[in-house]
Formats: structure tokens, C-alpha cells, sequence
């Protein structure tokens, strides 16, 4: 289940549903009315509770008639939950995850080892749900193999694919889908800022001058970054963004490249601003830049020649 279960700041460990609720009521109604959609395509921003969102929906179903069932009214978890308690060890049947922060999580090989899964487990009378994470990131095996997966689904099995709206997904996998596109009103995005600064003792002076331009999600995995890492904010955003490139040669966590992602954003963003003249040149330039990265995590990219590149521009543009 990759790193759904250790990584502490995992939707998994939400117990509590802070926004996205008229969605959830919608799923439930749903499934009540059996018109839940085998294939269900969410898209929006990373880290705005795409996966929080759906797993509080799996787990009110998965509990149904059971101790200490989904808390419906207050939209809740409770920790006894057997659903929940099995899905933290690893035996949920009825339940499969791929996503990580690995490079491509979405390969051939987990596709086919989720298929396997479905062969070894028997189908007992509750849904069995598989959800796909960063699917935009899938190559077209994956896809074709996931699509052979979901071509005749039982009737007890229902997926869905999590779209961070990064690129586009392969077409096919949207046309087979039912997309429902995810977006956070201000308010609710704010009163999850206001949470996990005070739950999360989240201190980055640097992070929370730029709360505009990130989501709740990946605020806290980026001022872990910036503890983990070591990294000051007294630094440049050009050092920065070549420390988090380093740190993902290092460490090949995708959340680096995102976090560089998010400085380019600030970066160009401040240079547009700054220039009247010749902004076209810089969004170009930005362009090129955030492709590099992208190609970078989907490609597995020589680290050094990107490292390189993006020092040669930072040279050239002082």
C-alpha cells in the first residue's frame, strides 16, 4: 500500500472531513439510489482533499451496519472502526490504494498486482473499491492495462482515479470515467489553513506569506520538506529550487518536485509583476522550466543534465 499507511501526513490519517461535504452527500446519495458510478475521474489541484474526500465516502460504506460505524452527522472516523483498523493493517479486502511518492506510481507492474489482488481475495457482499492516484502520470501501458482491468468490472467493484491536474490524463481513461471536478471555495480553504497551522505548529514564515498560491494538503508536506531538508528561509529562490532539485536526486520524492514547482510559480510570478516589458519572455521561460521538471519525475530524467540546465538559466538571467 506504499507509503498510504507511514507517511503521518497521509489523507489516511484524517479523521475528519473539513470541506468538500456536498460532494460526499452526493456520493452517498448515490449508493443509496444504486446510481454510483462504476469509474469515477476526480480532478483538481493536489492537495485540496481530493483522496480525503473519497476515503471518508469508502469508509461510510465499508462500515455500514458495523462497531462503531461511519460518524454521518459530524463526518467523522472513529479510530475502532474496523473498516478503518483493517485498512491500517494492510487487510482490507474490499479496499486497494496505488500512489506513493515515488517517481510514476502508476505503473504496468502495480496495475497487474491489483489484478492479482482480485484473483486472491474473495468478494464478500460489501463494494470493493480501488482507487489510482496521480493518473495523469500513467504512460499508455498503464493505461491499456488499466483499462483491460475496468472493462467488465463485477458488480461489487467500483474505481477511482485521481486526477492532480498536473497534464492531461490519456483520453481514453476520461472517456470511460465519470469526471467530477473538485475545486476548494476560500472559505473552506481557509478555515483548513487556520487548522493545521495550529494542529500542525506549521512556523514557515516563507510558506505562509504565499498561502495563496498552494493547498492545505501540500502545506504541510512542504514545511516538512523545508524542516527535513534543513533549508532556511534566508535562501534565494533560485538555491532553493536547486536544493529541492538535489534533494530529489537524493531522496526521489516527488513532493520535491512539487515544491519546486511552487517556487517557479512564486518566482515568475514576481517577475511578471516587476516587468512591464517582455513578459511574454518570461512565461515562456517559465514553460520551459516547470516541462523540465515535469519530464524530470515522468521520465526519470539524468539528474545532473537538469540540475545543469537549470543552473545555466539561473547564470544567464542575473
Amino acid at each position: 500500500m506504499n507509503n498510504l499507511i507511514t507517511d503521518k501526513f497521509s489523507p489516511v490519517h484524517s479523521l475528519k472531513l473539513f470541506a468538500l461535504k456536498e460532494h460526499f452527500y452526493n456520493f452517498v446519495k448515490l449508493h443509496k439510489n444504486q446510481k454510483l458510478p462504476k469509474i469515477i475521474l476526480l480532478t483538481g489541484e493536489k492537495g485540496i482533499g481530493k483522496f480525503t474526500l473519497i476515503f471518508h465516502f469508502i469508509n461510510y460504506i465499508l462500515s455500514l451496519n458495523s462497531n462503531h460505524s461511519y460518524d454521518y452527522e459530524n463526518l467523522s472516523i472513529d479510530k475502532n472502526n474496523d473498516s478503518y483498523k483493517k485498512i491500517l493493517l494492510n487487510v482490507e479486502q474490499n479496499f486497494n490504494y496505488i500512489g506513493s511518492a515515488k517517481p510514476n506510481p502508476a505503473t504496468i507492474e502495480n496495475i497487474r498486482d491489483i489484478k492479482k489482488s482480485f484473483y486472491k481475495s474473495s468478494l464478500n457482499s460489501r463494494p470493493r473499491f480501488t482507487v489510482l492516484d496521480d493518473v495523469e502520470l500513467m504512460n499508455i501501458n498503464a493505461a491499456n492495462a488499466l483499462l483491460k482491468l475496468i472493462e467488465e468490472p463485477s458488480v461489487y467493484d467500483y474505481f477511482v482515479l485521481i486526477n492532480n491536474k498536473k497534464q492531461n490524463i490519456i483520453e481514453t481513461l476520461r472517456s470511460r470515467s465519470i469526471e467530477i471536478k473538485i475545486f476548494l471555495e476560500t472559505e473552506e480553504k481557509n478555515k483548513i489553513f487556520n487548522f493545521l497551522k495550529e494542529n500542525f505548529k506549521i512556523e514557515n514564515n516563507f510558506l505562509n506569506n504565499y498561502l495563496e498560491l498552494t493547498t492545505p494538503g501540500m502545506l504541510i508536506k512542504f514545511s516538512d520538506l523545508f524542516d527535513m531538508a534543513k533549508i532556511g528561509e534566508e535562501l534565494s529562490f533560485d538555491n532553493m529550487i536547486l536544493k529541492f532539485l538535489a534533494q530529489f536526486k537524493k531522496t526521489k520524492n516527488i513532493l520535491c518536485l512539487d515544491l519546486v514547482n511552487f517556487l517557479l510559480d512564486i518566482k515568475f510570478s514576481k517577475l511578471t509583476s516587476e516587468n512591464n516589458t517582455g513578459s511574454l519572455e518570461i512565461l515562456e521561460t517559465k514553460k520551459k522550466l516547470t516541462n523540465l521538471v515535469n519530464q524530470y519525475r515522468k521520465f526519470n530524467l539524468n539528474s545532473n543534465t537538469v540540475l545543469n540546465q537549470f543552473k545555466i538559466y539561473f547564470n544567464h538571467a542575473r
